[in-house]
């Protein structure tokens, strides 16, 4: 006889998996920071006054900066402000600085301020009330300290992507519509690093920025390294001194395809290299997008005769660029070098070009091949006919006063030609007299 066991049910438990993972702040800025969290949960908050710290030097308060600040912050005039080490304005951040503020920099090549990709700068001064940035000592030399870097997210060559020198942050994207803020009637004094050959950070750098910055009266005065550098993007800039700088005035390369207008370089013949110099990229000349600014209306001067090493212009390393209504004048150098066989080859076939211009200089031209032999060839036409006009003497810049003057001998009308970002003009130079757009809020140097 069968039997049948009475059937059990057998329960099988699932234990659901919990996660081991704590929640909590995990930014290590942020008051509330909890060193156990492993998972952020959003709660992290940051006390509003806690972005700055009293600091006292000799017998002056100033508010403090320093690190990443992680709120929309206004600097106000009535304030004396201190970057300390490297300052960063990250993503989703806005600083606006008042005008007529002035702010100081602690010594040292580690004192930067930094506006990260996707943070914003809004710093517009008036030409009674410029926005200074300036070093805290006594005594400020060249070099005291970085200067400013805006990191930008628009196109530039030689990979989609970089680190700027000094850790000051990352660069480079796909966004030439990119806004990294406003600067205007700004002033950079005694910037500038010179960290080794060919490794200089400019008082003013752009990384990548694109259209949507807005740059117009900048001076930068008396740096070590570079004045104003482009690394990329198709930022513009009007209206811009660069005043004793210690390496070029204006440089850009990886790239940067830029409107410019009414640009003055005064070297000092004691220090200082190229007024300007344009490269493509250092390393693949041919590396797309080919740095293709096109330019008018500017002054290079050098403001005494010593017997220092100062050139006027070099273009190298494959760069493309138009160039309408210069004065070069005084180097003790030469006025122009036009380095290698792409830039050689750009000019023959009229994508390098130097037009309704005054080249005004002792040593106005030399050409080097790739062999390093000096060539001024065919490819150059007639440097007259070239360069609309040259002298050696210096007669045709008497009507200079320092950097101050123009001539309308020769003209050519850039908002005609090019188009409406330009301002329409009909005369070769910088600075109209009779305009003097540099009055009131730069330095002399």
């Amino acid at each position: 006889m069968l039997r049948f066991l009475p059937i059990i049910p057998i329960v099988v438990l699932f234990v659901a998996a919990t996660s081991c993972r704590k929640k909590g702040c995990t930014d290590v800025d942020a008051d509330n920071y909890n060193p156990e969290a492993t998972k952020d949960d959003g709660s992290c908050s940051f006390d509003l006054v806690s972005w700055y710290t009293d600091v006292m030097i000799g017998s002056t308060t100033y508010h403090q900066l320093s690190d990443t600040i992680h709120e929309d912050i206004t600097l106000t005039s009535g304030e004396n402000w201190l970057l300390s080490g490297g300052v960063f304005i990250p993503d989703g951040i806005t600083l606006t600085i008042e005008q007529g503020t002035t702010i100081y920099a602690t010594l040292g090549e580690s004192t930067f301020l930094s506006i990260l990709q996707g943070g914003t700068i809004d710093a517009c001064g008036t030409s009674s009330a410029p926005i200074v940035f300036t070093s805290v000592s006594s005594s400020p030399v060249a070099g005291d300290w970085v200067g400013i870097i805006l990191n930008g997210q628009a196109i530039k060559n030689g990979g989609t992507f970089a680190t700027s020198v000094g850790g000051t942050g990352d660069y480079g994207g796909d966004n030439n519509f990119d806004n990294s803020g406003l600067l205007c009637y700004v002033r950079v004094e005694y910037a500038g690093q010179i960290l080794g050959t060919g490794n200089e950070l400019g008082a003013l750098t752009f990384n990548t920025c694109g259209e949507g910055t807005t740059l117009h009266h900048l001076q930068v005065y008396k740096g070590l390294g570079d004045g104003i550098k482009f690394n990329g993007g198709i930022v513009n800039l009007k209206y811009a001194l660069s005043s004793g700088s210690g390496d070029d005035a204006f440089a850009w390369t990886e790239g940067w395809s830029g409107n410019a207008q009414f640009w003055v370089c005064e070297q000092s013949s004691e220090l200082g290299d190229m007024a300007l110099e344009g490269k493509n990229n250092a390393t693949n000349v041919v590396a797309f997008p080919i740095s293709n600014p096109i330019i008018s209306n500017v002054t290079f001067i050098v403001n005494d005769d010593g017997d220092g090493t100062n050139q006027g212009i070099l273009l190298d390393a494959g760069t493309r660029c138009d160039i309408y209504n210069m004065i070069v004048t005084g180097f003790p150098l030469r006025g122009i070098q036009i380095d290698g066989d792409s830039c050689i080859s750009a000019m023959s076939a009229a994508e390098l070009t130097i037009q309704y211009s005054i080249i005004d200089n002792n040593y106005p031209f030399k050409y080097i091949a790739s062999s390093g032999s000096d060539t001024v060839t065919a490819l150059m036409m007639d440097d007259e006919d070239y360069f609309n006009l040259i002298a050696s003497d210096g007669s045709l810049t008497t009507f200079l006063t320092d950097f101050v003057g123009v001539d309308a001998t020769l003209a050519f009308d850039p908002f005609a030609a090019i188009g409406g970002w330009f301002t329409s003009v009909s005369y070769v130079g910088a600075v109209d007299p009779a305009n003097d757009w540099t009055s009131g809020w730069t330095a002399d140097l």
